[in-house]
Order: C-alpha cells, then sequence, then structure tokens
C-alpha cells in the first residue's frame, strides 16, 4: 500500500495512492457513513498509530467508493511528514560515503537531527542559502516510524517500522564544516545543526510505501540524478548499519512516537567527493526502487528581510 499526504480543500490530508491516482479517505469515511474514521485520516501520525486496523479500514473504504480518485498529477502532494515529529538522520553509513568524506565510519550508531522547518514537499524549491556555496545532495532511504519504540531490541525493529518513503539530505558542507570559522571548528566540531538543518533543507516523499507492500527495504538501488546526469548509484545492501541497529540503538535513548523518520545515510557520488555542487536551477532527481522518485529544483537565495 503506498500512502500519501495532500493538500484537499479542508486542509492536508491522509490519501491512498493506487495507479497513479489518490483517494481522498477521509471523504469517502463521510459518504460512507463512517464520520469517526474521517479524523484517521486528518493527521498521518494519527493513521500509523491505528496500525493493522487502519490499512484494513484503507482496504474497506476503497474496495468501493462513490468518488472517482483523483490523478496525481491534479493533487498538491506533500511530504508524509507532520510538523512536531522528529526526523533523525543518520552520519556515515556506507563506506564509499565516508571515503569521499575523508570520515571514518562511526564504530556504532550515529545521528543528528533535521528540524521538522527543513522539510521540503515533493516538487517544492530546496533553497541555496548566501552563507554557503557548496550546497549538496544526499538521497537516502528513510525509515517511518509507526508504534512508540522505547527500548526496542534489534530483533523486534521492523514490529515498529510504518513503511519507508525517499529523504534528500541536503547539506550545505563549507557551513557545515565552518569553513569560515576554522577556530570554531577546532573548538566544538562540525555545524551538524545548521549545515544540515537550514530552511527547505530536508525534501521529503512523495509516498510513503507501508511494510504490507515493502517489508524491508533491501535490497534496493538508490540513485539521484541532478539535470539528468547520474551523480550517486548505490544499493542498500551496502549499508553499515541497518534499520533495526538504527531502531534499536536511538531508542534506548529517546522514545520514538509513529510519523518520526530515520534517514539511514547516503552512497557515495555526492559533491563532497567529487567537487560538483548544487546551484540554482538545477533539478535533483532521488529515486529509490520501489520507493517512488522524490523531484525537486534549486531555488536562488531569498533576499534578506529589512
Amino acid at each position: 500500500m503506498k500512502i500519501v499526504r495532500f493538500l484537499s480543500a479542508a486542509g492536508a490530508r491522509v490519501g491512498l495512492s493506487r495507479d497513479g491516482h489518490v483517494h481522498d479517505l477521509a471523504q469517502i469515511s463521510i459518504a460512507r457513513n463512517l464520520p469517526w474514521a474521517a479524523p484517521l485520516f486528518a493527521d498521518i501520525r494519527a493513521f500509523l498509530a491505528s496500525g493493522d486496523r487502519g490499512l484494513e479500514l484503507v482496504e474497506h473504504l476503497t474496495a468501493w467508493t462513490p468518488f472517482a480518485p483523483k490523478a496525481e498529477t491534479e493533487v498538491k502532494l506533500l511530504a508524509p511528514f507532520e510538523c512536531g515529529s522528529k526526523i533523525l538522520a543518520h552520519v556515515v553509513n556506507y563506506y564509499e560515503h565516508g571515503a569521499e568524506a575523508k570520515l571514518t565510519p562511526p564504530e556504532s550508531p550515529f545521528f543528528f537531527y533535521k528540524p521538522s522547518s527543513a522539510v521540503v514537499n515533493p516538487g517544492e524549491p530546496i533553497l541555496a542559502h548566501p552563507m554557503s556555496k557548496k550546497m549538496d545532495h544526499e538521497v537516502e532511504v528513510a525509515a517511518v516510524i509507526g508504534r512508540v519504540a522505547r527500548d526496542v531490541d534489534k530483533k523486534n525493529a521492523y514490529a515498529y517500522i510504518a513503511g519507508y518513503t525517499v529523504v534528500n539530505d541536503v547539506s550545505y558542507r563549507d557551513f557545515q564544516a565552518m569553513e569560515q570559522y576554522p577556530t570554531l571548528a577546532k573548538r566544538y566540531g562540525k555545524n551538524w545543526t545548521q549545515g544540515k538543518g537550514l530552511d527547505n533543507a530536508c525534501p521529503m516523499g512523495p509516498y510513503l510505501v507501508m511494510r504490507d507492500e515493502l517489508s524491508e527495504p533491501y535490497p534496493l538501488q538508490i540513485r539521484c540524478t541532478v539535470n539528468g546526469e547520474v551523480r550517486q548509484l548505490s544499493n542498500t545492501e551496502s549499508m553499515i548499519f541497518r534499520i533495526p541497529d538504527l531502531v534499536a540503538d536511538i531508542s534506548r535513548s529517546m522514545t520514538l512516537y509513529p510519523g518520526d523518520v530515520i534517514s539511514t545515510g547516503t552512497c557515495e557520488g555526492g559533491g563532497v567527493g567529487s567537487g560538483k555542487y548544487l546551484g540554482p536551477g538545477d533539478r535533483v532527481e532521488c529515486y529509490v526502487e520501489r520507493v517512488g522518485t522524490l523531484v525537486n529544483t534549486v531555488a536562488a537565495p531569498r533576499k534578506r528581510e529589512d
């Protein structure tokens, strides 16, 4: 099952994507005289928390509907994410990316935050920023949490995953490395927060592929193209730490909730290795096999407000 968030006349809604069309599940719930079900499709966290019963409800609602679904090209697709959820991104999780970035892969999982203000919808612009000349792309597969997860045993970790989506972990390498302030870098290390969390630095979507359709994201091809040129190409089989390791590690120190996102790291081919960075007008396509293609274009920096 493929789930999407989309913009309806009543606001953001959760829908079912099938054969290139979107079913408005809240609208169908009301038409089928099931008004109690409609709130489940107003917030993706509520839908994910409903678990298997929610999936069964979707199948029931769409088995017969008085409404023709709309073509995906006719609706505004949103990132499968609600403001207030967490985005936990992993550092080097492919050996080749570590080599190109001149970073030693971690001995155990190592995360940083991307704020919800960084999330970008499919098709919306990624922003270049005036403080950075080294804007980089990072195609990643991300796991979305479906159940409250606390101190999870990795043997049971998949039971806490609702599904998978595509993330572009946009990075501002010079800002991240504090190239303008080398003395600060020596004292405090890399600036993970701003180098990774600026506005529009986390494109996500367009689909959330549920685990009934994709139980584990291995082996899957991942690829990033810029203006049609392949920049990154690898396979999730090459991950150093797999999703059960990541869920088990992070859930020991913090509780994960439905809707939280764990982005699993990128492969080699970024600008940090090639020197090919992004600029205004570039079209970036991030693809994960069986999950989808996320497309965004780079926009020029915003003008400073007086």
